[in-house]
């Protein structure tokens, strides 16, 4: 199951807003996927028409974009909306853009591989595995043959003659 950011509207028309958003994320989890739309969650506690916490529910809705494995924009772009694909670009999450009625026919974007993600954001668990493959690849080229006792030959060295 893939998680699936849901970017779209919250402000103006909010009835109409969060039925889309509540839509939306009913056609991902029918998918397969596992939706997430942080204006669905935050302004249950929080007071959007307060800037200071409108800020903190977008910071705390990009923390989980982070972990996204697809960005999914229904609608036309807030400024709220644009700080979340700009963070999602960033990271080298895919965006796919749905139009406001949202389609679920549209084929999905695949996603770089996690490895890959990780590298981007710098997580250095992450790093150290790739990197201690990519060192052991190039031991084998610039160290060919095998010098571990199980590979050594059984049969006496050739004498000279």
């Amino acid at each position: 199951m893939r998680r699936v950011f849901v970017c779209s509207p919250y402000r103006g028309d909010v009835i109409a807003n969060v039925a889309l958003a509540r839509r939306t994320c009913r056609e991902v989890l029918a998918r397969g996927d596992a939706p997430f739309a942080p204006h669905l969650l935050y302004p249950e506690f929080l007071d959007d028409a307060d800037a200071a916490e409108r800020d903190r529910g977008i910071g705390a809705g990009l923390v989980w974009l982070a972990v996204a494995d697809e960005v999914l924009v229904v609608g036309n772009p807030t400024d709220g909306m644009r700080r979340e694909i700009a963070a999602a670009e960033a990271l080298g999450l895919p965006v796919r853009q749905l139009p406001a009625g949202g389609c679920a026919n549209t084929p999905r974007a695949e996603p770089p591989p996690r490895a890959v993600r990780a590298l981007l954001r710098g997580e250095w668990g992450d790093r150290l595995a790739p990197l201690v493959l990519v060192l052991v690849g190039l031991g084998f080229l610039l160290l060919p043959g095998c010098v571990a006792p199980a590979c050594r030959s059984t049969c006496p060295a050739p004498t000279s003659r």
